[in-house]
């Protein structure tokens, strides 16, 4: 048994060292019923080309197939919106339609402070950070998080299945990211209006 588990990290450690994200640290932990996560991935291309994809709240699609669409709502100057995600995530048969709303600043150290508006998503509490450094091969991303839903699962969808689901979103999210920043991915189908409901005022009602 203690064999095959080495054997399994040893091949674990492979693979991700020859992906081209270079995550060098993902963790997610979970206490109660809050979900706490820390990624730091180095990306081969400028800063400032990594900070434009992330800041695109237009567009955050494009990190992961599981959201839907995204838009601003509100911006009170440069530095400072209000946007709003939708997004959809099955676990085997069961499937989640979630939104959520999020006021993104930036601080005086150039870090995007994300707070969500819990009376106006499916979380009960949200906050979040991210920092892009300028490295000499490239940037470094630093994002830590932490997610209470405000959802009922299933009984037999357990704390393991939820990490374990949470970390391969982020995986994808951030091999997209490094995707996007270095202008390797193909173009993503756009989502045809019709296909988008505009639930802006059902969300501000509820």
């Amino acid at each position: 048994m203690l064999k095959k588990l080495i054997v399994v990290t040893g091949l674990w450690l492979v693979s991700n060292s020859a992906n081209a994200s270079q995550i060098v640290r993902l963790q997610v932990e979970q206490h109660a019923d809050v979900y706490h996560v820390y990624v730091e991935m180095n990306i081969d291309a400028p800063a400032e080309r990594v900070r434009e994809i992330l800041t695109d709240y237009e567009g955050l699609q494009r990190l992961s197939q599981t959201i839907t669409s995204s838009r601003v709502i509100d911006s009170a100057d440069n530095r400072a919106v209000r946007v709003l995600t939708r997004f959809e995530k099955c676990v085997l048969f069961f499937c989640m339609s979630l939104h959520k709303v999020e006021d993104i600043s930036e601080d005086l150290d150039g870090r995007l402070i994300v707070s969500m508006v819990p009376d106006a998503s499916s979380f009960r509490s949200g906050q979040s950070s991210w920092e892009v450094q300028s490295t000499i091969n490239g940037s470094r991303v630093i994002h830590q998080a932490s997610l209470e839903p405000d959802i009922r699962l299933p009984a037999w969808m357990g704390r393991s299945i939820m990490k374990n689901t949470l970390r391969q979103e982020i995986e994808e999210s951030f091999e997209n990211l490094e995707c996007l920043s270095r202008k390797e991915c193909q173009a993503q189908p756009e989502v045809h209006p019709a296909q988008e409901q505009d639930l802006d005022d059902d969300i501000w009602d509820s």
